[in-house]
């Protein structure tokens, strides 16, 4: 029978794709697993209360990662998407579902005859042809949504890293401007001292407490910007509402020098940047989308069984076969758009692995740069500081130079202090962002 013969095939059709998402979020966390080496577990629900850190001891990069990966609410929503996309694959190796079609005419002269009757069954087997190219690009879309789902929570660990990192540097700014402001007041009393035994002016002592209270500022602001990043670590990890009052645990930061040279950082963009990946498979359907417009000039085809019985009793039964004709719509149409969509997408790809080899070579020269200069800094300028502050001391308790000397040096010396941490700062990020700009980690 018709009717069975669809059944079968609607049973073979989809009868072996299945709707649990289980291995495909696997395979996300998988991936993410052996860019960042650190695997999520996205089986258990998000955490309602901190039980992973307690919220006050130092909070440590890799405790971070796993809170972030577990709680963070936008790639939680972001996962539920493979759930979407596996439930479209299995929806495209479906066929269409058969048609019933019932008819039931009573006579206006219950004399003139009996009752009319009229039964239908019409199967669409448009879809069969059209199975493997709708599955093909289900199945590549699919993988594309793995890949971003992966390449969002490997940008999700860079921003946790990240911000980890200049909240480190931070409280060594913060510890920094404490260290300059003790200077200073150590200054202002050597200088009230000298004053106070007529070697010195009062004007010599207002000009480094001006000293100071420039510092003070300064220090405001490191202290706020501080605050502010710990918040941002709170929204990351999806403890947003939770207490501001740690502080971080600096281990395991990133090495200063690049571990690769900018040929091996571009390799590795090309073979393992997910949004690459995720390209190409866009690529995929886009291909399998035109395979299928190109198959649909024939929209309609139907196949099926009609049962009738007639007013004086008889029986007929035959076949239904049901045809579009191409007459006024032949598909073209639609076979341009997927082809124009298909090229699309292919020029999307060449776009991404070009800026993957752009973002990555600049985050190559980055770290570079700033493992030089912060060598070099620490080699000259943060030595030279140092040692003409101790000349300076010494140049003014011997009569030698006034206090203008002095109060120099101890603003060369602390200018000296920031810009080698904002230097090794800024290498930190810079090994960060080569780690994403390679698509994981470097090795």
């Amino acid at each position: 029978m018709p009717a069975t013969l669809a059944l079968a095939l609607a049973m073979v059709a989809g009868g072996c794709a299945s709707l649990d998402p289980t291995p495909d979020i696997g395979r996300a966390a998988s991936t993410i697993g052996d860019r960042s080496g650190v695997t999520p577990d996205w089986t258990q629900p998000w955490e309602t209360a901190l039980t992973t850190w307690d919220g006050r001891s130092p909070l440590t990069r890799e405790a971070a990662l796993v809170m972030a990966l577990r709680n963070n609410r936008e790639i939680r929503s972001q996962v539920e998407q493979i759930a979407a996309s596996r439930a479209d694959l299995v929806q495209a190796g479906l066929l269409p579902n058969p048609v019933l079609g019932l008819t039931l005419r009573f006579p206006v002269d219950p004399v003139s005859g009996g009752t009319f009757i009229g039964a239908q069954v019409v199967q669409s087997f448009t879809a069969l042809w059209l199975r493997d190219g709708k599955v093909k690009a289900a199945d590549a879309r699919l993988n594309q949504t793995v890949l971003d789902v992966s390449d969002k929570a490997l940008r999700l660990v860079a921003d946790v890293k990240a911000t980890h990192a200049r909240i480190a540097f931070g409280e060594k700014a913060l510890a920094l401007s404490d260290e300059n402001l003790a200077t200073i007041r150590k200054s202002i009393d050597s200088l009230d001292a000298r004053v106070r035994g007529g070697e010195g002016t009062t004007l010599d002592v207002n000009r480094a407490r001006q000293q100071l209270a420039k510092a003070e500022a300064e220090r405001a602001l490191v202290a706020r910007d501080l605050a502010k990043e710990r918040r941002i670590m709170l929204e990351l990890i999806g403890f947003a509402a939770e207490s501001a009052e740690w502080s971080v645990d600096a281990a395991g930061s990133m090495p200063l020098a690049p571990p690769i040279d900018e040929s091996g950082a571009v390799a590795l963009a090309l073979a393992q940047r997910l949004d690459v990946a995720a390209a190409r498979s866009v690529v995929t359907a886009q291909q399998a989308d035109l395979s299928t417009e190109e198959k649909s000039r024939l929209r309609d085809f139907g196949l099926g069984a009609d049962f009738e019985r007639e007013t004086d009793g008889s029986k007929s039964l035959g076949p239904v076969l049901e045809v579009g004709i191409p007459i006024f719509d032949t598909n073209a149409a639609q076979i341009a758009k997927a082809g124009s969509l298909a090229r699309v997408a292919l020029a999307s790809y060449e776009a991404a692995s070009q800026r993957a080899v752009r973002e990555a070579r600049t985050a190559w020269i980055d770290l570079d740069t700033a493992s030089r200069l912060t060598e070099q800094y620490r080699a000259t300028v943060l030595a030279l500081s140092e040692r003409n502050l101790t000349l300076a001391e010494a140049a003014l308790k011997a009569g030698q130079a006034d206090v203008t000397v002095l109060l120099d040096a101890q603003r060369e010396l602390i200018e000296a202090r920031r810009t080698l941490l904002d230097l090794e700062r800024d290498g930190a990020l810079a090994g960060i962002e080569l780690e994403r700009a390679a698509g994981g980690l470097l090795r």
